[in-house]
Protein backbone atom coordinates (compact mmCIF):
# COMPACT_ATOMS: atom_id res chain seq x y z
CA UNK A 1 0.00 0.00 0.00
CA UNK A 2 1.24 3.38 -0.77
CA UNK A 3 0.44 4.57 2.85
CA UNK A 4 2.99 6.30 5.25
CA UNK A 5 1.89 5.59 8.60
CA UNK A 6 4.43 6.64 10.32
CA UNK A 7 4.95 10.07 8.76
CA UNK A 8 3.59 11.92 12.07
CA UNK A 9 5.95 9.98 14.36
CA UNK A 10 3.59 7.02 14.89
CA UNK A 11 4.88 4.17 16.59
CA UNK A 12 3.22 0.90 15.38
CA UNK A 13 1.89 -1.08 18.46
CA UNK A 14 0.15 -4.19 16.73
CA UNK A 15 0.91 -5.40 13.42
CA UNK A 16 -0.82 -8.45 11.95
CA UNK A 17 -1.41 -6.72 8.61
CA UNK A 18 -0.07 -8.98 5.51
CA UNK A 19 -2.68 -8.52 2.73
CA UNK A 20 -1.53 -8.64 -0.58
CA UNK A 21 -3.39 -6.17 -2.64
CA UNK A 22 -2.69 -8.38 -6.07
CA UNK A 23 -4.42 -11.31 -4.45
CA UNK A 24 -8.07 -11.54 -4.49
CA UNK A 25 -9.45 -11.09 -0.77
CA UNK A 26 -11.54 -14.40 -0.88
CA UNK A 27 -8.33 -16.35 -1.35
CA UNK A 28 -6.86 -14.21 1.88
CA UNK A 29 -9.95 -14.86 4.11
CA UNK A 30 -6.74 -16.21 7.42
CA UNK A 31 -5.52 -12.78 7.28
CA UNK A 32 -8.96 -10.16 7.61
CA UNK A 33 -9.37 -10.07 11.72
CA UNK A 34 -10.83 -7.66 13.73
CA UNK A 35 -7.01 -6.13 14.94
CA UNK A 36 -4.98 -6.44 12.13
CA UNK A 37 -3.00 -3.34 12.95
CA UNK A 38 -2.98 -0.02 15.21
CA UNK A 39 -0.43 2.69 15.49
CA UNK A 40 0.11 5.39 18.53
CA UNK A 41 0.60 8.95 17.40
CA UNK A 42 1.66 12.14 19.38
CA UNK A 43 -0.65 14.01 21.00
CA UNK A 44 -3.03 11.08 22.30
CA UNK A 45 -3.50 9.64 18.76
CA UNK A 46 -4.94 5.91 17.53
CA UNK A 47 -4.90 4.78 14.19
CA UNK A 48 -7.10 1.08 14.28
CA UNK A 49 -7.52 -0.34 11.35
CA UNK A 50 -9.25 -4.37 10.82
CA UNK A 51 -11.61 -6.27 9.32
CA UNK A 52 -14.95 -7.49 10.93
CA UNK A 53 -16.45 -10.01 10.99
CA UNK A 54 -13.29 -11.78 11.44
CA UNK A 55 -12.65 -14.17 8.55
CA UNK A 56 -15.55 -13.92 6.37
CA UNK A 57 -15.54 -12.29 2.95
CA UNK A 58 -18.76 -10.85 3.66
CA UNK A 59 -17.56 -8.06 6.38
CA UNK A 60 -15.24 -4.92 5.75
CA UNK A 61 -12.41 -2.91 6.75
CA UNK A 62 -12.73 -0.59 9.38
CA UNK A 63 -10.20 2.63 10.22
CA UNK A 64 -10.81 4.49 13.62
CA UNK A 65 -8.62 7.76 14.17
CA UNK A 66 -9.20 7.72 18.00
CA UNK A 67 -7.96 10.91 20.56
CA UNK A 68 -7.00 10.48 24.36
CA UNK A 69 -8.72 6.82 24.20
CA UNK A 70 -12.32 8.24 23.18
CA UNK A 71 -13.63 5.32 21.26
CA UNK A 72 -17.04 6.60 21.74
CA UNK A 73 -16.03 9.98 19.73
CA UNK A 74 -13.64 8.97 16.97
CA UNK A 75 -11.64 11.74 15.03
CA UNK A 76 -12.44 9.87 11.83
CA UNK A 77 -14.25 6.35 10.94
CA UNK A 78 -14.78 4.65 8.01
CA UNK A 79 -15.45 1.41 6.47
CA UNK A 80 -14.90 -0.70 2.93
CA UNK A 81 -14.59 -3.85 1.86
CA UNK A 82 -12.02 -2.67 -0.76
CA UNK A 83 -8.45 -2.91 -0.18
CA UNK A 84 -7.94 -0.17 -2.44
CA UNK A 85 -10.21 2.29 -0.98
CA UNK A 86 -8.61 1.26 2.34
CA UNK A 87 -5.76 2.92 1.38
CA UNK A 88 -7.36 6.18 0.50
CA UNK A 89 -9.57 5.87 3.84
CA UNK A 90 -6.08 5.58 5.73
CA UNK A 91 -4.27 8.19 4.11
CA UNK A 92 -7.68 10.33 5.36
CA UNK A 93 -7.66 9.36 8.64
CA UNK A 94 -3.90 10.39 8.97
CA UNK A 95 -3.96 13.86 7.60
CA UNK A 96 -6.71 14.28 10.34
CA UNK A 97 -3.94 14.15 13.02
CA UNK A 98 -2.29 17.63 14.35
Amino acid sequence: MKIDLLNKKGKIVFNEFSLNKNIPLQMQLDSLKEDMMQIKYPNGYILDIGWRPSFNINGHFYIYLIKDFNWEKPIYSNCTNDINTLEYQINQAINKIK
